[in-house]
């Protein structure tokens, strides 16, 4: 990966739901890989962002960000918000950016 570099990331849906908003955030420079994953280590703010305002996304839907400049390995947090519920659904994936 490179910072600047475009990324479209891609759901595939096995049980559709109304959503909020889908958030993806991407781990500070600097975060210690040895130790568990915490919000700390996040930064505060999604990198990018879609809200959908309690409609339901097309299956399969795709969402375009900028990564933001890193270096070496870091983890994209992916967020699900349901609407009619309390729950959210989370998604890792490893980015080297070399």
């Amino acid at each position: 990966m490179t910072g600047g570099q475009n990324l479209n990331i891609v759901w595939h849906f096995t049980a559709p739901h109304s959503t909020t908003s889908f958030r993806y955030f991407i781990t500070k420079d600097g975060w210690d890989s040895t130790k568990p994953l915490t919000r700390a280590s996040l930064d505060l703010a999604p990198f990018a962002q879609q809200n959908y305002n309690g409609r339901q996304p097309s299956n399969p839907t795709t969402h375009p960000g900028t990564l933001p400049q890193r270096h070496g390995r870091h983890i994209l947090l992916s967020v699900w918000d349901i609407a009619d519920t309390e729950n959210a659904f989370y998604q890792c994936a490893d980015l080297d950016f070399g």
